[in-house]
């Protein structure tokens, strides 16, 4: 899956906002442009910004600096985001000065500007995304679930809806005790793995699972997920080496027929997979023991396995 993450650019020359729009929209980013600091103050006020990539030198009411005179109020407004600053010349004062003020890093304009560009910007969403998740296990947790579950439910972008359900599922599974190590979006050169959850569980139950790890896979399509999807995952499993003995697979549009039966017809080196539906996951969110929703939900695709066996 393509990273998500909403965007507002601020740029008084409308060349570089076609050339941020183009580069970033085909990453998969939800990307907002405006030509000034009152346009991008308005938008900022606006909930679920990200990244803010702000032009060091606009014109406006605040002088030639207007980009770092801006940075106090950027962070008042949207104190969760990150705000790349963006320069003509990346000199050491501009640099130093990008920093005291409270910017996650710089950008300058030249030749490398899309390759880099991307870089950058995939590192700031992803250290926003880290203290955000950090803040939600650590703070309002059950409050930041339930809305989250409702950001799933009615997102339109699908890139952002993606993000939200990973985020969604590995949150509920770090509130369970022993999986509190999750991971979201591991990568490796031949593969990607939506959710890792360390089993670190000192409860007999998933110690009986005899398996290091489990995985997670995140599907938000709004139609069913089929059996071709069921396979790849069924060998993301094979590849840990009798490691991971069990998987959840979450659909929110939920599951074909084809699906089902695939499930029920093969079971591969003792690996049990847990479907989750939309219906499911919404009894994880809102039940106060998720530990004992999880055992009843593995509990029951371990009898719906053993009576096709």
């Amino acid at each position: 899956m393509k990273p998500s993450g909403r965007i507002l650019i601020v740029d008084d020359s409308p060349d570089f906002l076609d050339t941020y729009r183009t580069i970033l929209a085909t990453e998969g980013y939800s990307v907002v442009t405006v030509e000034d600091g009152k346009s991008a103050l308005a938008k900022l006020d606006e909930p679920g910004w990200d990244l803010v990539l702000l032009d060091r030198k606009l014109q406006g009411r605040f002088g030639p600096d207007t980009g770092l005179d801006l940075m106090r109020d950027i962070q008042t407004r949207a104190p969760a985001a990150k705000v790349i600053l963006v320069t003509g010349v990346a000199d050491a004062e501009s640099v130093e000065r990008a920093f005291a003020s409270g910017a996650y890093d710089y950008l300058e304009k030249n030749a490398y500007l899309e390759a880099i560009l991307k870089i950058k910007v995939r590192n700031a969403l992803e250290a926003a995304r880290e203290r955000r998740m950090a803040a939600l296990a650590n703070g309002k947790r059950e409050e930041a679930l339930r809305e989250l579950w409702l950001s799933v439910r009615t997102e339109k972008d699908p890139h952002r809806k993606g993000q939200q359900l990973e985020d969604l599922v590995a949150l509920l599974f770090k509130s369970i005790a022993g999986f509190e190590r999750t991971e979201t979006n591991r990568q490796s050169l031949d593969e990607q793995i939506d959710i890792l959850i360390p089993n670190e569980s000192t409860d007999p139950f998933w110690q009986q699972a005899q398996s290091q790890y489990f995985l997670g896979e995140c599907k938000n399509w709004s139609k069913p997920v089929g059996p071709t999807e069921l396979d790849s995952f069924r060998l993301d499993i094979k590849r840990r080496f009798g490691r991971c003995r069990l998987g959840f697979f979450i659909g929110i549009g939920g599951f074909t027929p084809g699906f089902q039966t695939r499930l029920a017809a093969s079971r591969e080196d003792d690996a049990l997979i847990v479907t989750l539906d939309a219906h499911q996951l919404g009894e994880l969110v809102e039940t106060r023991d998720r530990n004992s929703k999880l055992k009843e939900l593995h509990a029951r695709a371990l009898m719906a396995s053993t009576r096709d066996t």
